[in-house]
Parts: C-alpha cells; structure tokens; sequence
C-alpha cells in the first residue's frame, strides 16, 4: 500500500508518468502496475485512460487529498524506530524543580532551535517518581538526582550531569546553632524544608534517625526562595545547593553551618530507555544543554 500511494501521489504532483518514474528511480512498467494495484484496491478506476496521456479523475482528486497526509502519517510512524531519523511527535523530558530553576529555559531554547516542530511536554517531579515514570513509559526522558556514587537503574542509558553539593544553611541575624557543629546537635532544630520525596530531606532525616533523634520540621514548602526567606527570619535551619545559594538574593542575610559528621551531596544523571527510535537526537541535544548550564553552574 506505502508503494502504491507514493506512486500515485508522484504521477499526479510530477503530471506526467515518465517523470514520476524518474522522480522515484523505478520503471514506468513499475509506476504503472502500481497504480492499477491501488486502483484494484479502492475498486475504481483512478485515470482516464481514454485521453492521451491519461489525466486523473474528479475521484482521483478527492483519494489525493486523503492519501498526501497519509502517506506522511505513513513515513513518520515508520520513522520512529530510527535513530537518525529527523524527531517527530512528542517529546515527554522530566526532571526535579531545582534542576528545572537551573537548566530549563536552555533546554527547551535549545530543543526548539534544533527541532521546532516537536511538541515538548514538561514534567517536574521527585527523582523517585520520575524514574517509576520512565520505567514504564511515560517519558521519554528525564534528570534524576541520586545519592552520591548511586547509579540508575541497569535497564536504562544513563549520561552523569554534575555533582550537587548541599549546604546547611541559618539566619545569620538569629542563629540557631554555633558555625561549626554536629548532627546531633541539629537534630534539636526545627527546619524549613521541601515536602516528602525530596532526596536532601530523607538524606538529613536518616542522618538524625542514625543519632537516635527525630527530624522536627517547623516548614515544609516547595522553592528554594521562599525557603531561604523562612530561613534566613530565623523559622528554622535549611538545605540548599552551593549553586543555589551563591546566586541567591538571600545569600547575605544566611550563614552556612560546618556540619562534621555530615556531607550532602547529590549525584545528577540524565536518563532515557535503551531504545528511543528517532528521538535520539533530541535527547542528545538535551542533555548536552543541561550539561553544559550545570558546568556554567558550578563555575
């Protein structure tokens, strides 16, 4: 049927069967049987042989106008295995709201400069759900934050981003606990933190749980901003990104506490399924985008 159509579709933009021919690199015998294997198919006739050259039909006009979208639809589905294939169709990336504050906006200039024609569907989400999504196919894409020396899932290409080092950070007008401390020490204090499923918190949460303590949380809130804005009035102590807090507005109003027995640090991996067909190249392209705005990041 894919043959048929493009032969039909040739003769009639090419208006003359030898050049149809030639624009598809096959015999006029082979354009010809083509066509009367479509014309069998639909059970009319397609052209008026009686004419010389034999023009189109009213009903070849109408079967044209149906079979150019088609054979597009056609060509794009049995592109989408193909990884050098041009992108097509939707594009579903996902990634955690910090890394989406840092590299978003590079990632999707990036992505439709390159590719403008894909529809790019956004997703931000906890690293644990993210993943489960990939997993099962809901994306196609995504950036996960693990712990330190913690690789994905076997099953999945993986590409490592960058290193997040996370800082214990306190109002530096109402300290809570002395500069240089410990963890057992901060597990008296209340803190201003992202909801359940965020990494850092259960990081710091079983760090207090190994000391016999319980986290006390005075604030859980999503944003990086208005946390240091709770922290930085003295509500509690906060978790933040060393990146985060070099370029936040709040940075002069905040004190970083020298924790002895306790080191954060996030590992960023970009991952996809090990088969992607023709949306290779925009996930190359992505990656390469949050790579590089996590290196201007950390420089």
């Amino acid at each position: 049927m894919l043959e048929e159509l493009k032969s039909f579709i040739a003769v009639i933009d090419e208006a003359s069967l030898t050049r149809a021919a030639d624009a598809l690199c096959v015999s006029q015998s082979a354009v010809s049987k083509r066509i009367q294997r479509l014309e069998a198919l639909l059970g009319t006739d397609l052209f008026d042989r009686n004419s010389k050259p034999p023009r189109p039909n009213s009903f070849a006009s109408r079967v044209y106008e149906e079979a150019v979208p088609l054979l597009g639809a056609m060509e794009r589905l049995l592109n989408l295995a193909r990884e050098d294939a041009t992108p097509s169709g939707t594009f579903r990336f996902g990634l955690p709201q910090i890394v989406a504050d840092i590299a978003l906006v590079d990632a999707v200039m990036s992505l439709k400069a390159g590719f403008p024609a894909l529809d790019l569907r956004l997703h931000t989400d906890w690293s644990a759900s993210l993943q489960q999504m990939i997993e099962a196919g809901a994306l196609d894409s995504a950036v996960l934050m693990l712990p330190k020396g913690t690789t994905p899932h076997e099953g999945l290409s993986a590409r490592h981003v960058s290193v997040l080092e996370v800082l214990v950070v306190q109002s530096k007008r109402k300290p809570l606990v002395k500069p240089r401390t410990t963890i057992k020490a901060l597990a008296t204090q209340d803190w201003v933190l992202n909801p359940l499923g965020c990494g850092y918190r259960a990081a710091l949460e079983r760090a207090i749980d190994r000391k016999g303590q319980r986290l006390r949380l005075s604030v859980d809130t999503h944003g990086a901003g208005t946390q240091l804005q709770l922290v930085s009035a003295g509500v509690g102590l906060g978790l933040v990104p060393k990146g985060v807090l070099a370029r936040s507005d709040m940075k002069k109003d905040l004190q970083v506490v020298d924790v002895s027995d306790f080191k954060l640090s996030v590992d960023l991996w970009l991952v996809h399924p090990r088969q992607t067909g023709n949306l290779k190249p925009a996930i190359d392209l992505i990656s390469d985008s949050v790579v590089a705005s996590f290196e201007r990041y950390s420089s």
